[in-house]
């Protein structure tokens, strides 16, 4: 808080007045001019906080990238195998007997340092292009955990329909089933692989 004395001597002249509002003008302007400075150094102090807590977040999430594709990768395999099983018996005179999998993994991306910045104020003062990009990833970071999720929610689905017998011998109608649902299965993991890749080339863009 800015506060002002009277003055401690009695007033004679217009000089005297003229030298104690100059005076205070000046006290005034250095006040005001030091409280201007310690918010400035404040904000890029918060502002330089902001960044490394993204920065060190984006890392960590091109790390989960490269594991989420290798194994989205590996589960896609794994659902056209599946596939090409269930074609070869579907219409057969038998019920089928083979070893399908329907296991998956799935790393989420955090965003905790995102939402920390948007609660605290510090993306105010991130420049429109910087902050632009940051927000294109933490968007397409969310809509992969929710594509994520509706895959995963799918491809349990099929598990379920795979575990129905105890035997593991599936009817005619199961296998029927079991197709469709691997379809599904199939169609959500590539949008989510596809999400994937905007995701990649957004980080590649930060660096």
């Amino acid at each position: 808080m800015l506060e002002v004395h009277a003055p401690h001597q009695t007033i004679h002249t217009w000089k005297d007045f003229a030298i104690h509002i100059t005076t205070i003008v000046i006290g005034l302007l250095i006040a005001i001019g030091l409280e201007q400075t310690v918010e400035w150094l404040h904000h890029r102090h918060q502002l330089r906080v902001a960044r490394e807590q993204i920065f060190r977040e984006l890392e960590q999430n091109r790390q989960i990238l490269q594991q989420n594709l290798e194994d989205a990768g590996k589960i896609q395999e794994e659902l056209a195998r599946d596939m090409a099983q269930l074609r070869a018996y579907q219409g057969a005179a038998s019920p089928m007997n083979a070893k399908l999998d329907y296991s998956w993994s799935f790393h989420r991306t955090p965003d905790a340092a995102w939402q920390a910045v948007r609660q605290n104020g510090s993306l105010d003062m991130f420049p429109y292009e910087e902050l632009k990009l940051d927000n294109y990833l933490y968007t397409v970071f969310g809509s992969i955990m929710d594509a994520a999720t509706s895959f995963n929610t799918q491809i349990e689905i099929a598990a379920a329909i795979a575990k129905r017998s105890p035997t593991g011998v599936l009817t005619a109608n199961d296998t029927i089933e079991l197709i469709a649902a691997t379809s599904q299965a199939q169609g959500k993991l590539a949008f989510t692989v596809r999400l994937l890749g905007f995701e990649e080339k957004g980080l590649a863009a930060k660096r």
